[in-house]
């Protein structure tokens, strides 16, 4: 029997623009990531308002980087615990209050990347770094905030993830990445091809069996949160069938709430725009037509439960506070 619950289709659009993928695919994507800093006091922008108000969810990752300045310099996970950028989040958490609709919030993501991570502070730090940004966006009212702990999901990385996970009370939903990198130059030793599946698994099958002894909940939702594949090599077909294959797959990993392809460009030969190739514009589309990614109002209920999960988190922390008075 086919699964009856079905999976959000969304997207981090080439140049923040949304337009063209969701003209190519004759509907509004149902969640759209975007970039910002730490030091951004503007989050949500009027753009991710339109979005949200418009009917999208929008998922929002605040870099440990300051945005407002030249070359978006990096910024240490110690300096946002000991609170050099309390105005900044306290403006996001109020501008995200006032939206009055669900709003999903990344600190950091991929702090688990080897050019990541143990860089920007130890991983116990980006851990109170996480804390600390849950802690003013709830103090400041943002209870519409979703928090989506983001990482690679890559299988050499997934021995940081205990070190790194902030717990379950500041942590609403789990996600991490799904790529094939074939020819790309970036990775120079990657001469395979991995599917959809075979990029999202290990991560999928470590929460599940691994996490719980990391006091990781395995019951939480996931998120892919940027998926991908360079156009194969000499194999357009393959490269159309990567994409084509992607609601198939999904129906055999239950936790999967949302998938986001990242529709970006990295180096000449790692290209993973849809609208640049004509096979991988093609399978795209193959894919978004297909029921089980294509069911807005089964999205509206799994938004119920992740807020659900929002309120317990902070039920759970309200009560940790009670009990460190007495």
């Amino acid at each position: 029997m086919e699964p009856t619950c079905g999976v959000w289709w969304g997207a981090s659009p080439y140049r923040g623009d949304a337009e063209p993928l969701e003209a190519a695919v004759g509907r509004p994507l149902d969640i759209v990531y975007t970039w910002h800093g730490i030091d951004q006091h503007r989050v949500p922008t009027a753009e991710e308002r339109r979005l949200a108000e418009e009917g999208r969810f929008v998922h929002a990752n605040i870099e440990a980087k300051r945005f407002n300045a030249d070359g978006h310099p990096v910024q240490s996970y110690s300096d946002i615990i000991e609170g050099r950028f309390d105005d900044s989040l306290r403006g996001q958490a109020r501008r995200i209050a006032e939206l009055d609709l669900p709003f999903f919030v990344t600190f950091d993501h991929e702090a688990d990347a080897g050019k990541r991570y143990n860089t920007r502070g130890t991983p116990a730090e980006f851990v109170g770094a996480w804390r600390h940004i849950v802690d003013l966006y709830r103090e400041n009212g943002a209870g519409n905030a979703i928090f989506v702990w983001n990482v690679t999901g890559w299988p050499a990385n997934l021995h940081r993830l205990p070190g790194l996970w902030p717990g379950n009370d500041y942590v609403d939903w789990i996600s991490w990445e799904a790529y094939n990198m074939t020819g790309c130059e970036l990775q120079p030793h990657w001469d395979h091809v991995d599917t959809f599946e075979e990029a999202l698994r290990p991560a999928y099958e470590w929460i599940q069996n691994k996490g719980p002894e990391h006091g990781i909940d395995p019951g939480k939702p996931v998120m892919i949160g940027e998926m991908g594949t360079v156009p194969i090599p000499g194999d357009p077909a393959a490269t159309r069938q990567w994409y084509a294959d992607i609601p198939e797959t999904l129906k055999k990993y239950e936790r999967i709430r949302a998938v986001k392809l990242w529709d970006g460009i990295t180096a000449p030969t790692c290209d993973f725009r849809i609208l640049q190739d004509r096979h991988a514009a093609r399978g795209y589309l193959d894919a978004a037509d297909d029921r089980y990614v294509n069911v807005p109002q089964q999205a509206r209920d799994a938004v119920d439960d992740a807020m659900e999960l929002a309120d317990s988190a902070r039920r759970l922390k309200e009560r940790g506070a009670l009990r460190g008075k007495r």
